[in-house]
């Protein structure tokens, strides 16, 4: 398989450390054959989370992959993305960043919940799973995001597979095959501390193990592995390593490259 990683991020978001120029330029170090950078994208000004605004987007962000284009494009194919969340009154900004963009992860972290925010990090019930499992099945249908990141994130506080969080992975499983996006095998997420689940047995908190077994029965899904790195040393780390011996446990069929033959 190629070597590729399609999420990546930078100093940008607050949260991690370098510019798409170091990310690219160690991709070419370690043989990578393609790369994409997705940092979180600017929302709204007082979204309460640290991330690019329009100016860093357009004065910094874009003109570090293009200097980054014109230093390695000869050795490695670089493409241009963000991760997002999706919220229905937004589709304009959507289309906004798409015209700069080859591609627009979602990432669902937060979501509008009874006309509040609510992230999928702390204390959701069934009623916020389902909000979020409509949300995300809604995103894709737009059309705009070509990656679902890990999809499986509704289980970190929530960490009980049983019938109910089952038929939440069905429907979004069902979503990206029908919509045609890949589902993300999240790397970063074995970074984290194992958790122990309802069968009393060590699992990743993301990928859970439940989750993706599910992918054995949908082999017309479209999967892959992203880094979701946010330093330098993260790049073919050794979860990375584990992400694939996870993927090939389940016997997935997987897929390396986002854009196939097509031209971006």
């Amino acid at each position: 398989m190629a070597k590729t990683n399609y999420h990546s991020h930078t100093y940008l978001c607050g949260h991690a450390e370098g510019l798409p120029y170091d990310y690219i330029k160690r991709a070419v170090e370690l043989g990578y054959d393609e790369i994409g950078i997705s940092d979180h994208a600017p929302l709204w000004d007082n979204y309460r989370y640290h991330r690019m605004t329009m100016d860093d987007f357009y004065n910094i962000y874009l003109p570090d992959i293009k200097r980054a284009k014109a230093d390695f494009s000869d050795r490695i194919k670089i493409y241009r993305g963000l991760e997002i969340e999706y919220f229905s009154n937004l589709h304009h900004h959507y289309e906004k960043l798409l015209k700069d963009l080859d591609y627009l992860i979602l990432g669902q972290h937060d979501l509008i919940y009874e006309g509040t925010f609510i992230d999928v990090y702390h204390n959701l019930n069934e009623d916020m799973i389902e909000a979020y499992q409509n949300s995300v099945i809604e995103a894709l249908e737009t059309g705009y995001f070509r990656i679902l990141a890990h999809p499986d994130i509704y289980l970190f506080s929530y960490q009980t597979w049983n019938e109910f969080t089952e038929k939440v992975a069905r429907k979004i499983i069902e979503a990206a095959i029908r919509t045609k996006v890949f589902l993300e095998i999240n790397v970063n997420g074995i970074r984290r501390k194992r958790i122990i689940n309802q069968d009393g047995e060590e699992v990743y908190i993301y990928p859970r193990i439940e989750f993706w077994k599910l992918l054995q029965e949908y082999p017309e899904a479209l999967i892959m592995i992203n880094e979701d790195n946010h330093a330098l040393k993260q790049m073919d780390d050794k979860a990375c390593k584990r992400a694939r011996e996870f993927s090939k446990k389940l016997n997935l069929q997987m897929t390396d490259r986002l854009f196939g033959d097509e031209n971006v």
